[in-house]
């Protein structure tokens, strides 16, 4: 488990991170409420990892919004793995839905009552699993800008093993702030600059976790 220090010093510092420039948060609120629409979402996930980028390089400010093109490239990028994630839910899903669809065929009840609870805890299972590894698909992207390397479940399994303790500490910590977050946006107008904030202390907290995890491989991805 980790040390409840870690954990608050990890929350403390991503704030921090996430509050160093007015003027990049200003914008990123505005780029976040485009991405509600879909317009701005290459941009949101090309900045998101140009901070996790950064982040791992060791600077401890949210980046310029520059570099328009190479944002782009990479949100398009994030968003394939980002896709991938929902199709690979949507397969799971799907094909726990067919016994479903059987037992209510055959007209017995009690075996689609059962496939039904199957089927719910598989989604909530599934949704959990997924949301707790995309993180680490994120980074791994960061770093090598291979969107075959952020999909590789070996690389994911090998990145989170390197420090488990360290990696549920980064966890708590992003639950930590969507909770303050979701406590935050009961004002309706701040939601986008809250959901970009937010977004941007997770990025640093999985940046600092990467940065451990490398020292403690000795720098081998």
């Amino acid at each position: 488990m980790p040390r409840n220090d870690d954990l608050l010093e990890t929350f403390i510092g991503s704030l921090k991170y996430a509050s160093s420039s007015i003027s990049a948060l200003l914008i990123g609120g505005i780029v976040f409420f485009l991405a509600m629409f879909l317009v701005g979402l290459p941009f949101f996930l090309g900045y998101i990892t140009k901070c996790m980028r950064e982040a791992i390089d060791g600077n401890g400010v949210l980046p310029d919004w520059d570099d328009i093109a190479g944002m782009l490239r990479d949100g398009v990028r994030m968003f394939v793995v980002f896709m991938a994630y929902a199709l690979a839910y949507l397969v799971i899903v799907s094909l726990t839905t067919i016994p479903l669809f059987v037992f209510q065929k055959l007209g017995m009840p009690y075996m689609a009552f059962l496939s039904t609870i199957a089927l719910l805890l598989t989604m909530a299972v599934v949704a959990g699993v997924f949301a707790v590894i995309f993180f680490a698909s994120w980074v791994l992207y960061a770093t090598s800008g291979s969107v075959s390397a952020a999909l590789s479940p070996q690389k994911i399994r090998r990145l989170i093993s390197l420090n488990p303790a360290g990696y549920l500490t980064a966890l708590l910590a992003s639950l930590a702030i969507m909770a303050a977050a979701s406590a935050s946006a009961l004002l309706v107008i701040v939601i986008p600059w809250v959901a970009f904030t937010a977004s941007t202390a997770i990025s640093f907290i999985y940046s600092k976790y990467y940065q451990s995890a490398m020292k403690m491989a000795g720098g081998v991805a």
